[in-house]
């Protein structure tokens, strides 16, 4: 009889470990992917800011040498980078490659001018590095999200808390086309 208890207590004690062992385990795995999740998230809003200067430096130009609408960049030149979220600043460098492409289309003269040629060469280099960070960083989230969400490290999501992140979306139609402009 104190054989069996014994023997009971040696099997609990075991599992204990072994679960505890399991949940360690699961969460060093999960937490291993944050770092460089994090890390691409702040190379990403670098690279926004960067893209966000040079496309103030393209504003100002063509607004300078071109008769344009009166309601041309009006969100753009409205827009406070300094407060907003980083999907706020996709959408608004977005919407305003769509405005510099219409420009671009109906005014030759800007392909050019040799400043205008420059800001785009700029903006090549920073759109480059972006996408393939952003890529890097949806990557690295359909990893995390699997490793939270199934398998036997799902089972540390349940005991410890991980935060929530969304994929960065990625529209490369409009800006290839005003980078690849010759």
């Amino acid at each position: 009889m104190n054989n069996i208890i014994i023997l009971g207590i040696a099997i609990l004690i075991l599992l204990i470990v072994f679960i505890v062992i399991v949940l360690i385990m699961g969460k060093n795995k999960i937490r291993s992917i944050l770092i460089p999740l994090d890390i691409s998230k702040q190379d990403i809003n670098e690279y926004l800011k960067q893209k966000y200067r040079v496309y103030k430096d393209m504003v100002k130009l063509i607004k300078d040498n071109l008769s344009i609408k009166e309601d041309a960049f009006q969100d753009f030149l409205k827009f406070d980078a300094k407060e907003c979220m980083q999907s706020n600043l996709i959408d608004i460098l977005d919407k305003t490659t769509v405005e510099i492409n219409e420009y671009v289309d109906n005014y030759e003269e800007l392909l050019k001018n040799t400043d205008f040629m420059d800001l785009k060469r700029k903006l090549y280099n920073i759109q480059v590095n972006l996408e393939a960070t952003i890529d890097y960083y949806n990557n690295k989230l359909i990893t995390y999200n699997t490793l939270k969400d199934n398998g036997p490290t799902n089972f540390a999501t349940k005991f410890f808390t991980f935060d929530d992140y969304s994929k960065i979306k990625n529209e490369k139609e409009e800006i290839s086309r005003l980078i690849n402009l010759n």
